[in-house]
Order: structure tokens, then sequence, then C-alpha cells
């Protein structure tokens, strides 16, 4: 049985797993966590009801909307559904900001929500991502997911310093050939969520589960 309320005591390695999850999830033995990506798999439901035998580790499932990097063909309606129905086997939700449906759902299903924004193309500055996370908050955020590409250096120096500031949990994911090392670096600054792939990147500068659990020996979070 897994946790209703899993406890993170330090910054925590989630391994994405998509189509091929249930035999991609043996390579996983590094992880802290699991995020099931069902919009990657061809049969969520089954798949979802799979990793949750196979492994004790908490889950977060995840359907992402096509505007945030998804690949979900369906509605919204339909989107949402499978996303409440994998909850069951689920110990987190993730849900976007700006998903249309986001309130119901959250009210819907009994799991935390983890509730994230991505910026592919680039970086809002500073002060709108705090207002970001204070509208995450608002929301009932359990956590904040915010994943956004930095054009410079200098955005991932303000990128470290906004986590400093955070005052709940937040997940920072600095995505591109610029922010990879924030990957590795961010857990140092508070990031709670630290995401990797097993076999397939997901994500413009992800780390392989391998990479990253070499970083965590390295920087000792």
């Amino acid at each position: 049985m897994w946790r209703d309320e899993p406890e993170m005591n330090r910054p925590q390695i989630v391994a994405v797993l998509g189509e091929g999850a249930t035999e991609d999830i043996r390579l996983a033995s590094k992880a802290d966590m699991i995020e099931l990506r069902l919009d990657l798999i061809r049969d969520p439901l089954p798949a979802a009801r799979a990793i949750r035998q196979a492994t004790g580790k908490p889950i977060i499932a995840t359907n992402r909307l096509r505007a945030e990097g998804g690949r979900f063909l369906g509605s919204e309606r339909e989107r949402m559904e499978i996303l409440a129905q994998a909850s069951e086997y689920a110990d987190f939700i993730d849900i976007e900001l700006q998903a249309e449906r986001r309130g119901e759902i959250i009210s819907r299903v009994s799991r935390p929500a983890i509730l994230s924004y991505h910026d592919f193309q680039g970086m809002p500055k500073i002060d709108e991502i705090a207002l970001l996370l204070e509208r995450m908050r608002a929301a009932g955020a359990a956590i904040a997911k915010i994943a956004v590409t930095p054009g410079s250096l200098k955005d991932g120096l303000d990128l470290l310093g906004f986590l400093l500031s955070a005052d709940m949990p937040v997940s920072l994911v600095a995505m591109g050939e610029l922010g990879r090392h924030l990957r590795a670096v961010a857990p140092l600054y508070g990031s709670a969520l630290a995401y990797a792939y097993v076999i397939e990147s997901t994500a413009p500068g992800q780390m392989s589960l391998e990479e990253l659990s070499a970083a965590r020996e390295l920087l000792k979070w």
C-alpha cells in the first residue's frame, strides 16, 4: 500500500517513465520516486496499475497538456478523466496551472497536487515567477513545479536566488543546455524534485538517472 502523504526530507530524484514503463521500472532502482507520463503511454491505466504493483516508490501521475510539452491526443475532458482514474495508483498528481479543469480535478482527487508551469521558449522575469508561485499556492499546490528555459547564466543565478527565498516546496527545472547544470545544482538550493530519464529524455537538457544519481553523490544533496 502506498503512503497517503509521502514524506520528503531531502530532494528527491524522480525517474520519468513513458511508453515501456512496465519494463523500464526495473531500471529505476536509483530513483526515489517515479513519474508516470500517461500521455506517452498507449494504454495508460493498465500501465499505472502495473507500475503500482511493481514498486513501493511514490508515484506521480502526469497526463501532460500538449501546450506544455505533452502528447495526449484526446479532449481535455478525456485527459482529466484518465488522470483522475490513474490517481488511484499514485501518491501525487501533476496538473498544469493553466489547465481548464484544474480546480475540478484537485477537488475530485484525494492525492496531493503538484501544480506545474512549463516554458520551453524562455523564462519569465523573477517577479513574474514569484506571482506564479503565489497562484499555485492559492490553488492548493502541495509542490509547485516551475520549469523554464534560461537564456543566460545570469538567469540561472536569478533562479537559484528565487529558490532560496521560496517559502513552500518548489521543484525548479531549468531546461535547455544553459540550464542543464542546474538540474544537478538546484537541489542544493532547495528544489524538492529533480527529474531524470531512464531510457529517453522527455525534456530539453534532462539528465539520465545515472548522471543525476552520480551528481547527487558528488554534491551530497
